[in-house]
């Protein structure tokens, strides 16, 4: 798969976008940091290429490096030690050409007929590295930001269990006595 800056540039307006990937995305970072994984060589190089992908149970965020600055596996294994999933793989980046001539654009036609003048690409080799992290080391839960609703208690009359206690007859919820099913129903 070869990655265009386009793809880049989409990323980086999605996850700006939106706070909460935001958020996430400076945690996984954090932990980044918390773990000392700057330490090893190359790795606070990394640019993000894809992510904050977020599932049930893990984070995945991509990171791009150039060729000749492959990160130092010794820090994956410390990430490794913390149940993340890390994968290295070989890639294209594949960027524009700053035009400064004509030597640099490429020549097309349109439908009408009418030159399309593009700028040529470079292609270079890149290291992906993607981080499959537990989400328990992302998701952080703050005391803080909960806000408790005043007006969010339930009311006994809409629930019904008011009439039962004035009435004293019990509401048939199919479950018998003590919540287990009547006999012969399971």
């Amino acid at each position: 798969m070869s990655i265009a800056v386009k793809m880049l540039n989409d990323k980086i307006k999605m996850i700006s976008e939106t706070n909460t990937l935001l958020d996430i995305l400076l945690e996984f970072e954090k932990v980044l940091d918390t773990i000392d994984l700057y330490a090893y060589k190359n790795w606070i190089e990394g640019e993000i290429l894809e992510g904050p992908k977020v599932n049930r149970h893990y984070v995945t965020v991509s990171l791009m490096y150039p060729y000749d600055r492959m990160p130092d596996p010794e820090g994956a294994k410390r990430l490794m030690a913390r149940e993340c999933l890390v994968k290295y793989t070989k890639d294209t980046l594949i960027t524009p050409r700053k035009p400064r001539g004509f030597e640099d654009l490429v020549v097309e036609p349109r439908a009408d007929g009418a030159p399309r003048y593009k700028a040529k690409t470079d292609s270079k080799p890149v290291w992906v590295v993607s981080i499959k992290m537990p989400r328990r080391y992302v998701d952080e839960f703050n005391m803080d930001s909960v806000e408790v609703d005043e007006d969010s208690y339930v009311d006994m009359e809409d629930a019904g269990l008011d009439a039962e206690l004035q009435s004293g007859e019990p509401i048939d919820d199919g479950l018998g006595d003590l919540g287990f099913a009547p006999e012969g129903e399971f």
